[in-house]
């Protein structure tokens, strides 16, 4: 189960689709928090969006969730806010995992991703801190045109000097708000980047690193066809956060502005059946 505590962060990224949220309250009542937690029969639970490490409540949050018998506990966080202190403070509440998102060890580029806020120095700190603790960690990556020449070295790095074994890559996705206003500095070209996109499978195979591909077109992943998991990855993707944008339109949005290319769902597109028949 996931819950959403925060509609606040303390970056700006190019590639988050959730910029309007930060027009309502920026942490979720904990009365309502409970209520989700009272009411769900779930084993594992994670706190999400945006950074969830700002919601004061949260060791309260966690605390009760182990007390309500969850046996798994994630968030996902830029990683802002942590400290040994705080970190101490999560792993007595029982926070049993942490995913966090990264973009690059390139300094300018990871500052333009996130928008000067948090510092590539801060944040690599904050991964030392969190696994120096027996508390789970993935990072997160979204692939797009800043990152995608080296991210097979990152992952080398991610996996050599900070123990990291699972990793979770997300795609630019054409269809949303912001990624259409961040177009050129989001949008890379698969034919172009090849050699780069199959040495991220290289290093992934090599080291035998547990990773999942989510929002990505079968042409993303060539010879390494056994990554491309549509029914688990992509196509739950499309039900749990897309479905909405998509029908939002009277009319289908991709047919209205044309953007197959970097569209995840082409190979299983009913419209595109239309058009060939």
């Amino acid at each position: 189960m996931d819950i959403r505590i925060v509609n606040t962060c303390n970056n700006k990224c190019l590639y988050c689709l959730e910029q309007s949220y930060r027009n309502e309250k920026e942490f979720i009542d904990l009365s309502n928090i409970i209520n989700k937690l009272d009411n769900k029969n779930d084993k594992i639970i994670t706190f999400y969006w945006w950074n969830p490490l700002l919601h004061p409540d949260l060791i309260n949050i966690i605390e009760y969730s182990k007390n309500n018998g969850y046996l798994s506990i994630w968030l996902l966080t830029n990683t802002f806010w942590i400290s040994n202190y705080f970190i101490n403070k999560l792993i007595l509440a029982w926070l049993t995992s942490i995913w966090i998102y990264f973009n690059c060890f390139d300094s300018k580029k990871h500052n333009l991703i996130v928008n000067w806020w948090i510092w590539l120095k801060e944040l690599i700190n904050n991964i030392k801190i969190i696994k120096s603790t027996w508390i789970n960690c993935k990072i997160i990556i979204h692939i797009n045109k800043q990152n995608i020449n080296l991210i097979w070295r990152d992952i080398y790095i991610l996996n050599k000097n900070f123990w990291v074994k699972e990793f979770e890559f997300i795609n630019y996705f054409p269809f949303d708000i912001p990624y259409d206003l961040n177009r050129s500095n989001l949008e890379y070209d698969e034919k172009k980047n090849r050699k780069n996109i199959d040495y991220i499978f290289k290093i992934i195979n090599k080291y035998k690193l547990k990773c999942k591909f989510i929002k990505f077109p079968k042409s993303f992943f060539w010879d390494f066809m056994n990554y491309y998991d549509f029914a688990n990855w992509i196509e739950r993707q499309i039900w749990e956060e897309d479905i909405v944008r998509l029908s939002s339109s009277k009319k289908p949005f991709c047919l209205l502005e044309k953007r197959c290319k970097n569209c995840f769902i082409k190979d299983k597109c009913e419209i595109l059946w239309i058009l060939k028949d």
